[in-house]
């Protein structure tokens, strides 16, 4: 019972936690999600290659534009203009006379269409697939910054066990000094022993202190990632108690299938063999067509009244003959940057593969340590509860509980740090399996 009422103590300690708003990991995981930044560029980057797709898709559709013009004119243009000639076949008489008129209208529409133009198919599939390629890296921002989210929420569900675990010591110290001190007090033990249990107890209070001071900045970076004000008090919904089983294996094929990073790369592998054939198509002729239509007319008045009408069509070929080499460098690197890519994209397969194995091996020796500790733990706690019972029989020194007392200490946080260390590692695994964004 003293125990327990020591906990409830240590708890209201901690920036009264008992009060403050209790969030879940799927609660703090969504906080984090929305108010990240690498994530809201990530989607913004999103946004952007649909914009340069519809960009793409305008090169090859029709390009129709409309004029209207209205010209006043204030001053009128003569010109000598011959009016009759001379009898007998004499020179011709000219006379000045205005040529134009006080008004000039005119209307025009016209049409562009490419008909082949193998640059501007290869925009516009580079675009689609740059389009694909945004996605999977969103998908693998969402899953990091998940498991990120992950690790920090259970970093703190840790500190927090080492805190009550170094204060409950503490405490436990202080008891025991006081009941000594009440012994010496009435000769039944020497000052000797008092020494001992009050240097026990006061050698404690530093790494409860320090073990505070860990467990606020690991809360405080939480709240920061969930964009929660520093000076509110929150509580964690969670228990390091509670963890999966070990994950079945899943083959490689699986996994990289299943991982948008790697995904990203096989469209970006896609995206540079478009580029190679864009560049080839630099070499290809290209054919647009037009349709004109136009309407003007003169007058002193405004008179719209019939007026001069044209309609016209043609065909346009564009054949590229030189460009001074430059076509064949840029092909030569764009095929280049696609052997990089393929290097990359098989690197990665090994990586995974790596990554991988290692992840499951971290697993296996976190879930066999879990085991070992919390047997350890049971034997410490049952030395400890001798040790203090032959203390106050007189059976044991201080010295012999101060050791009990720091193996119980070390098997609690063994115990809980062997429980992070096996979640941590399973957060990883699932973002290496490509399900970094599932809580558990």
């Amino acid at each position: 019972m003293k125990r327990i009422l020591n906990i409830i103590l240590i708890l209201i300690s901690l920036n009264g936690l008992l009060y403050g708003e209790t969030y879940s990991l799927k609660q703090i995981m969504e906080l984090v999600e929305s108010n990240s930044k690498d994530l809201n560029m990530a989607q913004t980057e999103r946004k952007l290659a649909a914009v340069q797709e519809d960009l793409a898709r305008s090169a090859v559709l029709p390009m129709i534009a409309g004029n209207v013009n209205y010209t006043r004119n204030f001053l009128g243009i003569e010109q000598p203009v011959p009016v009759r000639s001379i009898s007998g076949g004499g020179p011709l008489v000219y006379q000045d006379m205005v040529v134009n008129n006080d008004n000039d209208f005119s209307f025009g529409v016209s049409v562009q269409q490419k008909i082949f133009d193998m640059k501007v198919f290869r925009a516009l599939e580079a675009s689609q697939q740059y389009r694909t390629l945004t996605g999977s890296v969103y998908k693998a921002t969402h899953q990091g910054i998940t498991t990120a989210s992950k690790k920090i929420f259970y970093q703190v569900l840790l500190l927090q066990e080492v805190y009550l675990v170094k204060k409950a010591t503490e405490q436990n110290a202080y008891d025991n000094y006081l009941v000594v001190k009440n012994k010496y007090e009435n000769e039944l033990v020497s000052e000797l022993d008092m020494l001992q249990a009050e240097v026990n107890w006061k050698i404690k209070i530093p790494d409860s202190t320090q073990a505070e001071k860990n467990y606020n900045l690991a809360l405080s970076h939480l709240k920061h990632m969930a964009g929660i004000k520093l000076e509110e008090d929150i509580l964690l919904q969670g228990s390091l108690l509670e963890y999966p089983e070990l994950p079945a294996t899943k083959n490689l094929s699986e996994i990289l299938a299943s991982r948008p990073d790697y995904q990203a790369l096989i469209n970006e592998k896609t995206l540079r063999e478009i580029n190679v054939e864009a560049k080839i198509a630099e070499f290809y002729p290209s054919l647009s067509a037009s349709l004109t239509y136009g309407w003007q007319k003169s007058d002193n008045g405004f008179d719209l009244g019939e007026g001069t009408k044209v309609l016209s069509a043609g065909l346009s070929l564009t054949i590229p003959v030189f460009y001074g080499g430059s076509r064949l460098a840029l092909l030569e690197k764009a095929k280049l940057e696609l052997n990089i890519t393929n290097t990359t994209v098989l690197k990665k397969e090994e990586d995974v593969q790596i990554q991988i194995n290692n992840i499951f091996l971290t697993l296996k020796e976190a879930r066999g340590r879990i085991d070992s500790a919390d047997t350890t733990l049971k034997v410490a706690e049952k030395v400890y509860s001798l040790s203090e019972t032959s203390v106050n029989n007189g059976l044991a020194t201080q010295l012999d509980l101060k050791d009990a007392s720091l193996n119980l200490e070390g098997a609690q946080l063994n115990y809980y740090t062997a429980i992070f260390d096996y979640l941590n590692a399973y957060f990883d695994w699932q973002q290496a399996t490509g399900i970094g964004d599932v809580l558990l």
